[in-house]
């Protein structure tokens, strides 16, 4: 299954296991890495096409987004009376 040179099969399984290291890396000071920085530490232009490595960038964005909002509904949710 191929789009634009790029392996959607692979996609999905380093997707995967992006998702299945746990939190995603973070910088000295706590902030997520942007998808660029995360292609680097996870040794991805290694491992992709320049295509792949494209399609990968905007699927990490996606996620970077996800996890950030996630983390302020946790605060703001944290900042609830009654709630621990």
């Amino acid at each position: 299954m191929t789009k634009m040179g790029v392996n959607l099969y692979k996609i999905r399984y380093v997707l995967d296991f992006i998702r299945r290291q746990g939190r995603l890396p973070t910088d000295e000071y706590g902030q997520l890495l942007s998808a660029d920085d995360m292609v680097a530490w996870f040794g991805l232009k290694d491992c992709l096409t320049l295509d792949e490595l494209s399609y990968i960038e905007r699927e990490l964005v996606g996620i970077i987004e996800a996890e950030r909002a996630v983390q302020r509904l946790r605060q703001s949710y944290q900042g609830r009376p009654g709630v621990s």
